[in-house]
């Protein structure tokens, strides 16, 4: 947690990729320390700010992965590079991924769900995990994030991706991801973690529990309405927890009650 949680803090933007329409990621220049799994919000001076996942780490930036879907994130992919970004953060937990050090990492990702898990899968990459599954759906071939890296990330892992209609361009599978994780073998003292819309994450996990795996190695960043991210507004509530300073990743069993009730 930040010394003051609200500081706003200024960061030149050093490198911007249209990743797809609406979808832009932004290079940062800071030294702030943060961790996989947590995230900041972004500033719009008279728009107000979103929090948005922190997508990648490097020596001396952060990685922000925004779609445009409403005033202050269309106003932030307005920038482009030498703009200043405003923020204030990081805020939330991080990945477990130290758990899953001598077992096999499921890595589960929907849509813009792989900005949430793309750190700690480079992460993972460098840490001793036995084996190193992710699983990628995007609903069609124009949404896919960072096609530009998919290269790299098959030469160190088992990166396996599906979209949901083809494209003359796309030589992998057609469907969704739950067609991929049928599929799959995997042993049952695995990690799992998933980012994705909600019935995406629901039937993950309802596969995952049809293949042996308990709730309590399943963890899951979840995407709630996020105002304050100190735990005082009670707009990100699920249950008891705040999402924005409990989360955004919770393991499933502790979140089971509250995730699964239709009106959450």
């Amino acid at each position: 947690m930040v010394e003051n949680p609200y500081r706003l803090k200024a960061s030149r933007i050093i490198r911007v990729i249209k990743e797809c329409e609406g979808v832009y990621t932004f290079y940062i220049a800071t030294e702030e320390e943060a961790q996989f799994g947590q995230y900041n919000m972004l500033y719009a001076f008279g728009r107000g700010e979103a929090p948005i996942t922190i997508a990648s780490k490097g020596e001396g930036y952060l990685v922000h992965t925004v779609r445009a879907v409403g005033d202050v994130t269309r106003y932030i992919d307005s920038l482009r590079e030498g703009d200043l970004l405003y923020w204030r953060g990081p805020y939330g937990n991080r990945w477990s991924l130290e758990e899953a050090y001598g077992k096999t990492l499921l890595i589960l990702s929907g849509g813009l769900g792989l900005a949430a898990t793309r750190w700690v899968f480079e992460e993972a990459m460098k840490r001793p995990i036995k084996r190193l599954i992710h699983l990628y759906g995007s609903k069609d071939y124009d949404s896919l994030l960072y096609k530009y890296l998919y290269e790299e990330w098959s030469s160190k892992a088992d990166l396996r991706a599906i979209i949901g209609t083809s494209h003359p361009q796309w030589k992998g599978k057609t469907g969704i991801i739950t067609d991929l994780l049928r599929k799959l073998d995997i042993e049952k003292d695995s990690l799992v973690f998933i980012c994705g819309p909600d019935p995406m994450v629901k039937a993950c996990v309802s596969l995952l529990k049809e293949k042996g795996i308990e709730e309590n190695r399943i963890y899951a960043s979840l995407e709630r309405h996020m105002k304050c991210s100190v735990g005082t507004c009670g707009h990100c509530m699920i249950g008891p927890y705040f999402v924005c300073k409990d989360g955004p990743i919770f393991r499933y069993d502790l979140i089971k009650e509250y995730f699964e009730r239709k009106e959450v």
